[in-house]
């Protein structure tokens, strides 16, 4: 094996080394906090990307499965005694049964129709949120009880739970990008009456990847719940986490492995800071404004993200601005 294929193989594992042993010499709780929140977006975001990137679809329902972990993980800790760490994983095998079903439903359409479907789907569970009072406590939310850890402590099995997610979505993105299953969602991104008319079963790749997608939103719903120790229908339906996935895969570059990460471990942090540092009677509102500026400069000036734009620069082409790609070109899995 040379050295560029050795590295090429093994560079995953050394941020993912120093990420794990990164809460041992920094004790700041605000930087563990940012970091754990920026894995959580990372993996929703290559979720997303599954569904978004690869097959094209936009996906405007990604709060609305996270809301719904949210729930679902209070509701099962406080009605079952089940710990949120134990039900976390069943409460995304249970959303992405949900997801197969919408898409059953919502797939039926072309991409339009389908961004639609997704917002109406958010828009009613925080609805029944809302108003299924003797379930959900309506507006005034649901407590949960506090980890017995001590304060020092309590924020580790969050960040590390997280990054497992993060490694987890990675792994999962790799192993359907370098599938035929991947190539039949690019074939229907490129062309979905020329994929059908090659075989693709199209209605079926779209479903499984809608539901793939869904499960990472749903996860980190239930553990981000558990983590505030409440949960209500402003906190779990915050149209950021809507917005958040797509600018940040358009960012890094939408339908790549490494774009959807770029884009998270970018936007994520710059938009945390803003809301640290500005008033907080104004940050709320400035920093979506802030997302929205960048997105706009993305689509301007780098419309295939930073990956494919790099990419495109490397090899002497226009990837900076100008003439857009048909196609993110083809990607070796580190």
């Amino acid at each position: 094996m040379t050295g560029a294929a050795a590295l090429q193989r093994w560079w995953p594992w050394v941020p993912l080394l120093v990420l794990v042993l990164l809460p041992v010499g920094i004790r700041e709780t605000f930087y563990l906090d940012l970091l754990m929140t920026t894995f959580m977006y990372a993996a929703i975001t290559l979720g997303w990307d599954i569904m978004g990137g690869y097959a094209g679809y936009v996906s405007l329902g990604t709060v609305g499965f996270y809301g719904l972990g949210s729930y679902a993980g209070a509701l099962l800790l406080l009605r079952f005694n089940i710990p949120v760490f134990v039900s976390a994983p069943f409460i995304g095998v249970l959303c992405s049964l949900v997801g197969a079903g919408l898409g059953w439903i919502a797939l039926r359409t072309r991409a339009a129709a389908f961004v639609i479907v997704t917002l109406t789907f958010t828009s009613i569970v925080q609805l029944l949120a809302l108003n299924l009072k003797g379930l959900t406590n309506g507006s005034s939310g649901l407590y949960m009880p506090l980890l017995t850890l001590p304060n020092n402590l309590i924020l580790l099995p969050f960040y590390y739970y997280m990054l497992a997610l993060l490694v987890f979505a990675y792994f999962v993105s790799r192993a359907i990008r370098g599938s035929k299953f991947g190539l039949g969602l690019i074939a229907i991104r490129e062309e979905e009456e020329k994929a059908e008319g090659l075989g693709v079963d199209t209605s079926l790749y779209k479903i499984l990847a809608f539901a793939i997608s869904v499960f990472f939103a749903c996860v980190a719903g239930a553990l981000r719940a558990q983590y505030l120790n409440y949960v209500d229908p402003d906190i779990a339906f915050d149209l950021f986490i809507t917005l958040s996935p797509i600018v940040m895969a358009l960012v890094g570059g939408r339908g790549t492995l490494i774009g959807p990460l770029l884009g998270a471990f970018l936007v994520q942090p710059l938009s945390q800071y803003l809301v640290f540092l500005l008033p907080s009677s104004v940050a709320g509102q400035l920093h979506l404004v802030a997302l929205g500026v960048v997105l706009l400069l993305v689509v301007l000036f780098m419309p295939d993200g930073i990956v494919n734009a790099y990419r495109s620069a490397r090899a002497g082409g226009s990837g900076w601005r100008g003439r857009r790609q048909t196609a993110p070109p083809a990607e070796a899995a580190p």
